[in-house]
């Protein structure tokens, strides 16, 4: 968001009214003839997509077909018009409408306002609240540096595996079970679970869901969630109805079978005692037809080998992982059980090793890697403007001794010579000499251009679903108290989306803050007619403002992406060849899968890699930490808190876990955590990733930036770094390379 070091604002009206728990809560308090249903179960959290149903009281003068505007507030404290919602008839009679927000204020402070059909046309219209609109306070929201679980049924264990799985003195794991304590406001867009970590389903449950939120969360896994099933007998009627949901098994099921020994589930949950609860002997758990063909990993299996009986698979979904546990959780015996506890911390992905965040907490730096992230672009330069760098504390310190040593000792004793008359000449030369030095110390750090704009950006190929998905982030600088128009393509084919971008947690100008950022240029602002275009955006002098996007198309009617042959050995390392025919080049090159990588330098178009040619596998770890030698020691590059390097921040968010996690970063992933493709490796998946230059239109996302002014032309926006990533599946991929 936007920084300045100048300007002062308001106090924040911020009064809090309801407050709701994590996992369920009422509805949001009702406005004046507005219903209004938020989130999931009324819980959401600050600085992620919330969606949002709105509909008119009984009495109310609204029609189908009014055009409903919902703003909320940014972290500066400004309110963002979302693009109109249409009112609709609903299941109930009444009528309702559905958008999308994002909350950047923990007051969750917004305004409703509805424009009738008859107005015609309001694209356009002035981007401040009518007198006619309702403002209201929404529930509390879940801290922006809290992780949340969504657990969809009813399982107690869920709860006591996230106390698990929370470091002392770290952000918590926040639980959010809204089936039966609230109505969801999520729908089939992915945008409306953006608030998820992990989301977890009990199969017995999945019949209480509607059935646009599961499509919502497959939509959503397939962009890079992870979601774990837990369906034992119950898979077999999840099976049967088909739909996306039958998709997150790894395969058919034939039939359900008795579990004869539990031995391997309870050293898989590091616990006892399951043989001898009530009900374990007629405990029975599905079949799947194509065992011995899966095309996942199978960790837990009961039988001489893993396609006896598998009972946990993990799998690929697209981008993201789809965890199976062939047990129904949230039923007998298993419900009452102990080591369910531990068992959901191992599927859920373990005990968060991070006993160092306490100490790094205290540290200068970033709260994540996201917040990192925002530094580094706001500090580098590009090719039209050298880097953007703020005066050193040293010189202002200087400066400001300096001015009051010319006040006194050397004005005072010029006055008190029996001349007092020369104070009214000194005083004066002495405050513009100081301004003028200050004026030049900041001018000689700031651009020589009027607006300076760069841009980092991931891409991931999902050569499997055919796709193309990107996140970028961009930093704009202006010399000057402006406003502009950012927007991403929104062509035929692409959906892009735009939005602020800002720390998490409660430093100064994060999302968390009690007191939203000062700035002078303050102004509220709107979306266009989607939210791939933001209008009107205040920018205040010498300072930068942050945002984010997200970018995609489909790739399934252009030309075939990948030909490959790639298998794992019983070692676990990859053998065969790779061939990629993207029209650009991928520098610094390398090939990811399991715990090895493989570094094939720059790869052309069209230009096969054979794994036999190649040095050899190193350790994943190794290359992301970038490990050296000493007297035969393997020493670990420690990591910067205040890496300035885009880069080398995007690699080691993209593959977080592998690098070691929050124990080698000392940070979070926040809302970089989405990037990491590492649970990708353990399944039947390799990642190829790189670097790349430029991009021909169609595979990076189509930047516009606008500043207001005579002219209104167009800024370029500099992509400093750009990583690609290629998610390619093992065996034979578009015939033989």
């Amino acid at each position: 968001m936007c920084r300045t070091a100048t300007g002062i604002r308001h106090v924040a009206l911020a009064l809090a009214v309801v407050a709701v728990v994590a996992g369920g809560g009422a509805p949001a308090n009702a406005a004046s003839g507005w219903d209004i249903d938020v989130g999931l179960a009324g819980a959401f959290r600050a600085g992620s997509w919330t969606p949002l149903r709105l509909a008119p009281r009984a009495g109310a003068d609204a029609m189908a077909g009014d055009r409903v505007f919902v703003w909320a507030q940014d972290p500066d404290g400004e309110f963002v018009r979302a693009p109109a919602a249409s009112l609709r008839p609903a299941a109930d009679g009444g009528l309702e409408a559905h958008t999308c927000v994002r909350v950047g204020r923990p007051t969750a402070r917004v305004f409703i306002e509805r424009v009738p059909q008859a107005d015609g046309d309001v694209g356009l219209a002035p981007v401040t609240p009518s007198e006619g609109a309702i403002e209201m306070l929404l529930a509390e929201p879940i801290p922006s540096t809290h992780r949340v679980l969504i657990v969809l049924g009813e399982l107690p264990a869920a709860g006591r595996a996230a106390r698990l799985m929370t470091a002392p003195d770290a952000p918590p794991l926040t639980v959010v079970a809204p089936l039966g304590r609230g109505p969801i406001a999520a729908g089939i867009s992915p945008r409306d679970y953006d608030l998820a970590d992990v989301i977890l389903v009990c199969g017995r449950s999945l019949s209480d869901v509607p059935a646009e939120v599961v499509t919502g969360i497959d939509a959503w896994v397939r962009d890079g969630g992870r979601l774990v099933l837990c369906a034992g007998a119950s898979a077999v009627d999840l099976a049967g109805a088909g739909g996306p949901a039958a998709a997150w098994l790894p395969g058919p099921v034939e039939r359900l079978v008795p579990v004869r020994r539990v031995a391997a589930i309870e050293a898989y949950a590091r616990a006892g005692g399951l043989a001898a609860r009530p009900g374990a002997s007629a405990l029975r758990v599905p079949l799947l037809r194509d065992r011995r063909s899966l095309s996942g990993a199978v960790e837990v299996f009961e039988g001489t080998g893993p396609t006896d009986m598998p009972l946990v698979v993990r799998t690929a979904r697209g981008l993201g992982t789809v965890c199976w546990v062939g047990l129904d959780l949230d039923d007998d015996p298993l419900r009452g059980w102990t080591g369910t506890d531990s068992l959901l911390v191992r599927v859920l992905g373990g005990r968060a090793d991070d006993t160092d965040l306490p100490v790094a907490a205290r540290e200068p730096g970033a709260v994540d890697l996201a917040g990192q992230l925002r530094t580094a672009l706001e500090r580098t330069g590009g090719r039209r403007a050298p880097p953007i760098a703020t005066v050193p504390f040293e010189v202002i310190t200087g400066l400001g001794l300096l001015y009051v040593l010319t006040l006194y000792p050397l004005d005072w004793w010029i006055a008190s010579r029996g001349r007092p008359w020369l104070a009214w000449l000194t005083l004066p030369a002495f405050v513009v000499l100081f301004s003028a030095a200050a004026w030049g110390v900041a001018d000689r750090r700031r651009p020589t251009v009027a607006t300076v704009a760069r841009a980092a950006e991931v891409i991931d190929v999902d050569v499997e679903g055919q796709r193309v998905r990107s996140h970028g982030w961009a930093a704009v600088w202006s010399a000057a108290n402006t406003a502009c128009d950012v927007a991403v393509g929104d062509g035929a084919g692409e959906e892009g989306t735009v939005s602020w971008f800002a720390d998490a947690g409660t430093g100064f100008g994060g999302i968390d803050a009690a007191v939203p950022h000062p700035m002078l240029a303050a102004a509220p602002y709107r979306y266009g007619r989607t939210l791939a275009t933001l209008d009107g955006v205040p920018m205040a002098a010498a300072s930068n403002r942050l945002f984010e996007a997200a970018w995609e198309r489909s790739t399934a009617d252009g030309p075939l992406l990948v030909t490959s042959n790639l298998s794992r050995d019983a070692q676990g390392t990859l053998r065969g060849s790779f061939t990629h025919h993207l029209p650009f080049a991928i520098e610094d090159c390398r090939l990811a899968h399991g715990g090895w990588v493989y570094d094939i330098g720059t790869l052309p178009p069209d230009v096969t890699f054979d794994l036999r040619t190649s040095r050899g596998p190193r350790s994943l770890a190794g290359a992301l930490q970038r490990r050296g030698a000493v007297d035969d020691r393997d020493l670990p590059n420690r990591w910067n808190r205040v890496e300035p390097d885009v880069s080398r921040i995007l690699e080691v968010a993209g593959l977080h876990a592998a690098a070691g996690g929050a124990a080698y970063t000392l940070l979070p992933g926040g809302r970089l955590t989405g990037l990491d493709r590492t649970g990708l490796l353990s399944v039947d998946r390799a990642v190829l990733y790189g670097a790349t230059g430029d991009m021909p239109a169609g595979w990076s996302i189509p930047w516009r930036l606008t500043p207001r002014g005579s002219a209104d032309t167009a800024e370029p926006i500099e992509t400093i770094a750009r990583m690609c990533r290629l998610v390619v599946p093992l065996g034979p991929v578009g015939g033989s390379p």
